[in-house]
């Protein structure tokens, strides 16, 4: 190695500027302080093995996170700490040194049929919503319960196609009773930052319907269907709205009663 070579790795290292160098000095500081500390855990964000640094907060289902300069964290992981699921609600977005946030225990696994057939499984945090508003304004008048829930679920590829209407089934796993609830106020915007983060939904009690699966917890499991497209160039436009009010009748008569397709 010559002695230009020795030159740009030392600035590699010591960094170029004074800034640079104290910045550098920093970070390895609070990487030894972090790795050496009790708070230091091994935990698994998303499946992938990882060191981090961990500190209690007041609230014992929430604490604070933090991970070892040069690594990162992601808004929305999933973190498997202390035998338990917790999921990471929050970011500072000043990480120059290092990624930290917070991270709220799971306390459900949360289960429905996508739009692609799939069952999907999301840990998720499942609170009291009374304080909220449900985001709709009910005109008819139905004897339910009047429960209202928050979910908070992390933003992924599936949990982005759940909308208002979107039912579950949420109960105590031991329970063998099953309380149903449906989505009527979605927040998606509730903790997403550059892509990343954590959707809000708050959910409403209502009716169980002979289509859920209470043993599953998986509401509208016999219902299912995939959604039909739509062929636009082949519809008939000469064709009045009294004949296909006429047609679809006369298919649902043909069809029984009791004629129910299970998906899974």
């Amino acid at each position: 190695m010559n002695a230009w070579d020795r030159y740009s790795e030392r600035m590699a290292l010591v960094g170029t500027s004074k800034r640079e160098s104290i910045k550098r000095n920093t970070m390895e500081s609070i990487r030894r302080r972090i790795l050496s500390s009790p708070a230091c855990k091994k935990v698994l964000i998303d499946g992938v093995p990882q060191m981090v640094g961990i500190a209690h907060t007041e609230d014992m289902n929430v604490k604070r996170i933090c991970s070892i300069p040069g690594e990162h964290l992601k808004h929305g992981g999933l973190v498997h700490f202390a035998e338990n699921h917790w999921l990471i609600t929050e970011m500072d977005a000043d990480n120059e040194m290092y990624d930290r946030g917070k991270m709220t225990q799971c306390n459900y696994v949360v289960k429905w049929i996508g739009k692609d057939g799939k069952l999907k499984e999301k840990w998720c945090i499942v609170e009291d919503g009374t304080k909220y508003l449900i985001g709709e304004n009910e005109r008819q008048l139905m004897t339910v319960g009047d429960s209202r829930l928050s979910l908070t679920v992390a933003k992924d590829e599936d949990t982005v196609e759940l909308s208002r209407g979107t039912r579950f089934l949420i109960d105590d796993e031991d329970s063998d009773d099953v309380s149903a609830f449906r989505i009527t106020k979605p927040n998606k915007l509730y903790n997403v930052y550059n892509g990343q983060g954590v959707f809000r939904f708050i959910l409403r009690e209502v009716l169980v319907t002979p289509d859920d699966n209470k043993a599953l917890r998986i509401a509208d499991y016999n219902n299912w269907k995939p959604e039909q497209v739509t062929d636009n160039d082949h519809v008939d436009s000469a064709q009045t709205v009294a004949q296909i009010v006429s047609a679809a009748q006369e298919e649902s008569k043909a069809r029984p009663l009791d004629d129910k397709e299970v998906w899974l």
